[in-house]
C-alpha cells in the first residue's frame, strides 16, 4: 500500500512539475509587463548571454521570472489580499468606533465667515511672507495665532467617494490603483487624531502618503500626462482633528514630473531626494515652520545608482537607464542617536556608506531600524518633532533636521516597548515632542494594519 501511495504522489508530482514547465515555455509571458493589480513590473525572461550566465545573474533572473509568471498566481494572490482584508475589518471598525471628534471640526458648531477663511490656512503659504525672525509667519490680511490649527468646516462623509484610488491618466488611457476604502481613510484619521491630541496646543501632525516610483515613472515616462492625483487626503484633512493637515504628495510629484523633474528613481521603488525635498517644503508650511533650501543642504551625487527593482527583475533597459542618488547631509553638526535601553543610545552613522550596491537608498539612516532613533542636532533650534515612517521617510529625516533640535525617528515595524522604556505616547511627552510628521508609502498607507493595527496599539494614549 505504501509503494502504491509512493508512486502515486510521484507521478502526481512529475505531473505537476511538466504541467508548470509547458505552461512557462509556451504560454508565458517572456517580456517585462506591468501588473496593474499589483503596481509594478513583472519580471522578464532573463537576458541570455555569457556574462549573466557565469555572473549568476540568469539564475537569479529565472527564478524570478518562474515566480512571476506560476499559473493561477493572480487568483492565489487575490484569495489572499481578500483574507488579509477580512482579518483587519475588526481593527478598522474598532478604529471608527473610536472616532468621537470631540475636538474637530464634525463637533463644532455652524462655523462663522472668519474661521471658515482660518480652515483654508493650509492654502495660504502661497501669500505668507517672512519675518526678520526665522521660523516665524506673518499674514498681511489676518492674525497669525488665528490661522494655526484653526477650527475647520464642517464636512460631511457624503461629500467624499466611497473609495480613493490612486488615478493615473496617460496616453489617452485611465488607470486606478489601489483604491482605498473611505472607512479605512477614516479610520486611519482616527489614529492620526490620536497621536496629535499627544502634542501640545500649539502642535501640529502632518500627514501624506507616497505613491510608489512603478506609478511615478509611468507617469514621467509618457508621451501625454494628463492626470496622476489623489484625494484620499483631501478626506484626512477634511475630517481630523484641527491640528492635523494632510498633504497629497501624489498631487506634488505629479505637477514636478509634468516640468520635467526627475523626482522619482527609474530602478528603485522610492522617491528621489529631490522629490523628497518638494514634499517636504510643503508639509514644513502646514506645520508653520520656515522650509530649508535645498541650497542648505550639502550633496553628493553617486551615479551610477541601480536599485531594488534592477536588482530583483535586473534587464537591458534599467542596465542601460541607471539613477543618480543624491545624498543630502546638513551644513551643521548632529549626532545620530539609537536607543538601546529606556535611558541609553549609541552613535551611529548617519549616512551608512557601508550600504549594498543595489540597495544604496538605505545609506539613509542606515534603512528602516528600530527601535527608536533621533537626531540631536547642532542648530540651536529649540523644539522637537518626531517622524512616524517606512523606507519612504529615509530621506524626509535629513530635511526637517534644519527645523528642529531634535529629529525622532519611529518605524512601528521595528518598535521595542521594552527597549525604549514605554509607548509611543510616553516618547512624545519625554523627548517633548511638539510637530509629527507621517510620511508612508501607498503599501502602509490605508489598507494595511501598519498605522490601523501597530501604530494603533503601540502609542500607549488608553
Amino acid at each position: 500500500m505504501k509503494k502504491i501511495l509512493y508512486r502515486l504522489f510521484i507521478y502526481l508530482w512529475v505531473g505537476v512539475m511538466l504541467f508548470l514547465g509547458i505552461h512557462l515555455f509556451f504560454f508565458a509571458e517572456k517580456k517585462a509587463t506591468v501588473e496593474e493589480s499589483e503596481n509594478r513590473t513583472l519580471a522578464p525572461f532573463p537576458e541570455i548571454s555569457s556574462e549573466n550566465v557565469f555572473g549568476g545573474g540568469f539564475s537569479q533572473g529565472m527564478e524570478s521570472w518562474m515566480s512571476d509568471h506560476t499559473p493561477f498566481r493572480k487568483d492565489t494572490i487575490g484569495i489572499s489580499r481578500s483574507l488579509r482584508q477580512f482579518l483587519s475589518l475588526a481593527s478598522v471598525e474598532e478604529q471608527l468606533a473610536d472616532m468621537t471628534r470631540t475636538d474637530d471640526a464634525l463637533s463644532e458648531p455652524e462655523v462663522t465667515e472668519e474661521e471658515l477663511a482660518a480652515a483654508a490656512r493650509a492654502h495660504l503659504w502661497k501669500i505668507v511672507h517672512n519675518t526678520e525672525e526665522e521660523d516665524t509667519y506673518s499674514i498681511s490680511m489676518t492674525d497669525p495665532s488665528l490661522m494655526k490649527n484653526a477650527p475647520k468646516p464642517a464636512v460631511s462623509e457624503n461629500d467624499f467617494p466611497s473609495s480613493f484610488p490612486v488615478h493615473l491618466e496617460i496616453d489617452g488611457k485611465k488607470y486606478d490603483y489601489y483604491s482605498f476604502s473611505r472607512r479605512s481613510v477614516l479610520a486611519v484619521t482616527n489614529v492620526l487624531d490620536r497621536v496629535a491630541a499627544l502634542l501640545p496646543d500649539d502642535g501640529t501632525l502632518v500627514f501624506t502618503m507616497v505613491p510608489q516610483s512603478s506609478i511615478g515613472t509611468r507617469f514621467a515616462n509618457a508621451k501625454e500626462k494628463t492626470d496622476l492625483s489623489c484625494r484620499a487626503e483631501e478626506a484626512v484633512e477634511a475630517f481630523g482633528a484641527d491640528n492635523v493637515h494632510a498633504i497629497s504628495a501624489t498631487n506634488i510629484l505629479a505637477e514636478a514630473m509634468k516640468n520635467g523633474e526627475y523626482v522619482y528613481f527609474r530602478t528603485d521603488m522610492h522617491w528621489t531626494p529631490y522629490g523628497t525635498y518638494l514634499v517636504y517644503r510643503e508639509m514644513a508650511d502646514l506645520a508653520w515652520v520656515k522650509p530649508a533650501d535645498w541650497d542648505d543642504y550639502e550633496k553628493t551625487v553617486e551615479t551610477p545608482f541601480r536599485g531594488t527593482y534592477y536588482r530583483d527583475n535586473p534587464n537591458s533597459y534599467m542596465r542601460d537607464n541607471p539613477d543618480d542618488l543624491t545624498l543630502i547631509t546638513p551644513k551643521f553638526g548632529l549626532e545620530w542617536r539609537r536607543i538601546t535601553g529606556p535611558d541609553e543610545y549609541k552613535v551611529i552613522p548617519f549616512l551608512n556608506m557601508n550600504a549594498k550596491k543595489n540597495d544604496r537608498y538605505t545609506v539613509y539612516l542606515g534603512g528602516p531600524a528600530g527601535p527608536w532613533t533621533y537626531a540631536q542636532c547642532d542648530n540651536g533650534k529649540e523644539n522637537n518633532c518626531l517622524v512616524i515612517t517606512d523606507s519612504f521617510g529615509l530621506a524626509f529625516v535629513p530635511m526637517v533636521t534644519q527645523n528642529y533640535g531634535q529629529v525622532h525617528y519611529y518605524d512601528p515595524r521595528y518598535f521595542d516597548k521594552r527597549t525604549v522604556g514605554g509607548s509611543v505616547a510616553d516618547m512624545i511627552k519625554k523627548y517633548d515632542i511638539k510637530d509629527v510628521y507621517v510620511v508612508v508609502g501607498d503599501l502602509h498607507a490605508y489598507s494595511s494594519g501598519f498605522l490601523i493595527t501597530q501604530l494603533s496599539n503601540q502609542l500607549g494614549d488608553k
